[in-house]
């Protein structure tokens, strides 16, 4: 990985060079984020249903009719009057009239059921999954080069990696303490050391 990241150091170093003097490269780093509309949803509806039962009812009423009292009556002795007949046979017939019951049904209204609709607000709570872009510069790209510079660097012209890799592990350590790291990506100079190494041999072709 680190040897094809240092293969391509002069073009990255001539590409550099030239963003540094025509201008800055801006790397766009995008996310999402929900956003929560409204819309109108069928919920159903609420049946309200009407049935009809049947119970027995009991009444109260008055009723009159006639009713025949026959009671006897002495009187004293007196002569029969005109028209009355005393040996006669027949039957008095006495019409009696009354009253009954006759039960009739009327519809009345005893309640109301009112039915309306009112709209009503809650508050929800809506989740989804968003994206985040995070732009990291490659680490072993970074060490590559930083051991392919070092190769170029006056200061180390005809050493051997070995003779100057105290001097470039003080350097690394120094600048990661000053940015309150361990290192880059929390990496120890053991863990970064050969891609150094492999950016100082391509830059002496090795």
């Amino acid at each position: 990985m680190a040897e094809g990241v240092a293969g391509s150091d002069t073009a990255r170093t001539a590409k550099m060079d030239t963003n540094r003097t025509e201008g800055e490269i801006r790397v766009p780093v995008a996310e999402e984020r929900l956003s929560v509309g409204k819309r109108e949803v069928d919920l159903g509806e609420v049946g309200i249903r009407k049935t009809v039962t049947e119970e027995e009812q009991t009444a109260s009423v008055t009723l009159h009719r006639d009713e025949v009292n026959v009671r006897e009556v002495d009187t004293k002795d007196r002569p029969l009057r005109a028209g009355e007949d005393a040996f006669e046979e027949g039957t008095i017939r006495v019409q009696l009239r009354g009253e009954e019951a006759v039960v009739a049904k009327e519809a009345v209204v005893t309640g109301e059921v009112v039915v309306n609709k009112e709209t009503v607000a809650r508050e929800e709570q809506v989740s989804g999954t968003v994206r985040k872009q995070r732009v990291d510069v490659d680490k072993a790209y970074q060490e590559a080069r930083s051991g392919f510079t070092a190769a170029h660097d006056e200061r180390y012209a005809d050493r051997e990696f070995e003779e100057v890799e105290p001097t470039l592990r003080s350097e690394y350590e120094t600048r990661t303490t000053r940015t309150g790291g361990t290192g880059t990506g929390g990496d120890t100079w053991e863990h970064l050391r050969q891609e150094v190494r492999e950016g100082w041999n391509k830059a002496r072709n090795r």
